[in-house]
Parts: C-alpha cells; structure tokens; sequence
C-alpha cells in the first residue's frame, strides 16, 4: 500500500491513504488512486464529503498524501542563493532555474536539489508538481514576464513575484491585456514575502520563506511524505515498522499524518516529533519487530510534571499507531 502511494506521488497524484486505527480495523490498509481502490475496501469513506485532511472518521484515519513541498527558484541572483538556503533548512526541495551558468552552479547553491540552465519557458513547462512554490527573482522585466506567463497555466501552491510596485504593474498590465484574468494574478503574492521591512537579500529571504511557510501550514489539506520516509519505503527490504502520529492535543510539534520507520536495528527514519514519545513510540516498534506483533496503538501523555522529568518541555498528548510492515 505505501508503494502504491509513492508510485502515485511520483507521478504527479495525490493519493488519498485509509488507516484503520480502532481495535477492529488496527493496521488495515486502503489506498485510493485516481479514483481506484487497493486493499481494504471496507476502509473506503467518500472523500467528497471532507473538506479539511487528515481527518478521523469511524476508527479510520483518512489522509490525502502530497509530496515535500517543492521550492522552483526563477533567477538565481543574490535573493536566490539566500531562498535556497533558508527554504532547505525549512524542509523543501529546491530547484533553481537560470540559463546564466555563472550564476546558477553546484558552488553558489550547494544545497540545491537541481539546478537547470535552460531557457524559463521550457524548464517551467517540465514541472508537474502541485505542490510547488513559485518565487519569480530574474533579473528584469522580460524574463519576470516570461515566467508569470508559464506559471499561471501550470498548478501551484504559490507563487510570489519580486519587484516594485511600478515594475510589478508593468507585468500585471501586459498579462491583462494578453488575456490573463484578475482571479489569475490575485492569485501572485507581489510584492512578495511577509511585511516586516526587509532590506538585505539575506532579510528579503527570510520574509520570503516566511510567507510560503504561512501559506503551508494555513490550510493543512494533506500529509506530507519526505524524501528520507519515501526512500526508505523503497528500498527497505526486512519487516519494518511504520509510526503514525494519528492525533495530538496540547503542544506536540508534529501535526496529524506525521510518520516515521524504525528498523530492527534501532534506526529511526524521519521523525512524528522528537522528544520522549518518539523515543517511546520506537522502543515500542523495535520490541514488536522481536515479538511478532502486527499492530498497536499507543498514547502518550504528558503533563508538565511529566515533562519536566522526561526532558521535555512541551507536554500535550500524543496518540501514535504502530504498524509491522512487511518488505
């Protein structure tokens, strides 16, 4: 079932992911992809009535799964190199876009996933991705031009645009009267980034990636898979077990969806949180791995005497699933 929803997400979907969570259904799979059903038919709830995920609905948790969130950097200027570095830190992939090779190399943007010297138009029009954060930095109003026209035919979670206003009514003037509709460039956060009176690109940067967090995590509609989960997924080739962060209350830093794999040996892949819960949560698994067991579920609460005696400083509850995966 989690190969199916790596095979979907590689191609472009968004597959929607059923876990059975209550004692009766504890571990059950279902997957739905383009509209077909894999596993556990009886999981299956209509997705049409849901508006926000994850969510729970009798003893299932049901998840639209998306990709890490994917940074397109057009230009790769000063602002670029600082974006790129921060945004990495922030945990999307990152790719810049520049046909200046002196610009746009492995050295000046170490941390980059990709970088592409190829014309703007036809490196947009590679991009497939949904759940991609357009931030257009060219050098001029031509190319800014060039890749606004790209972007706003493509899907995208974001796009930002930077300049000034007089540059950035130039741009809006000429989409008009080509044809774009207003809805289209409501759509463009111009000028970009959060409001807080950035002047250096390392400042500028920062607001930048401020504003494509916020957008982000305003309206959570999925569940994020990283890289790191969905390499291990395929290439782990001995039963693993799968954490799943199935509900919190009070101040636990991973939201709903949130998973990890622990291996037999101990080794922990990706994260639902940090702290004594994930570190409970994968005794646990490494304990069913010896013992043969398929699934469990696990709360843990910590109040702040807790806490404080455990070395946390959060407290809140988590509420953890733990599921034995064969290879």
């Amino acid at each position: 079932m989690f190969k199916q929803v790596i095979s979907a997400i590689e191609n472009g979907r968004s597959p929607y992911l059923f876990t059975g969570v209550d004692e009766d259904k504890q571990g059950k799979l279902a997957v739905m992809d383009a509209g077909t059903v894999y596993g556990e038919q009886d999981l299956v709830s209509d997705i049409q009535t849901i508006s926000s995920f994850p969510c729970m609905r009798d003893g299932v948790l049901i998840e639209r799964i998306t990709t890490t969130p994917h940074l397109i950097l057009c230009g790769a200027g000063h602002v670029s190199v600082y974006t790129a570095m921060i945004a990495k830190i922030a945990g999307f992939r990152v790719t810049v876009i520049d046909q200046r090779i002196d610009f746009a190399n492995k050295e000046r943007f170490p941390d980059a996933d990709e970088i592409i010297n190829r014309p703007f138009e036809d490196a947009l029009r590679s991009i497939h991705d949904p759940n991609t954060y357009f931030v257009i930095v060219t050098r001029g109003h031509r190319d800014d031009n060039i890749c606004l026209r790209t972007i706003l035919n493509l899907q995208y979670t974001y796009c930002g645009m930077i300049g000034s206003k007089s540059k950035i009514k130039i741009v809006f003037d000429d989409l008009l009267s080509s044809g774009y509709s207003e809805d289209q460039l409501k759509s463009v956060h111009s000028p970009i980034g959060l409001p807080i009176g950035a002047q250096t690109p390392e400042e500028i940067a920062v607001c930048i990636v401020g504003e494509m967090i916020q957008v982000k995590n305003a309206e959570k509609h999925g569940s994020e898979w990283d890289e790191a989960l969905c390499e291990a997924i395929r290439t782990i080739r001995e039963p693993y077990a799968m954490v799943t962060l199935i509900d919190k209350k009070g101040s636990a830093p991973r939201s709903t969806g949130a998973r990890m794999i622990v291996k037999r040996d101990g080794t922990i892949i990706s994260s639902i949180g940090g702290g004594f819960g994930e570190f409970e949560a994968a005794g646990y698994a490494k304990e069913m791995l010896q013992n043969g067991s398929k699934a469990r579920r696990y709360l843990c609460k910590m109040n702040n005497r807790d806490a404080a005696d455990k070395g946390m400083i959060c407290g809140g509850e988590i509420d953890i699933l733990i599921q034995i995966m064969e290879a």
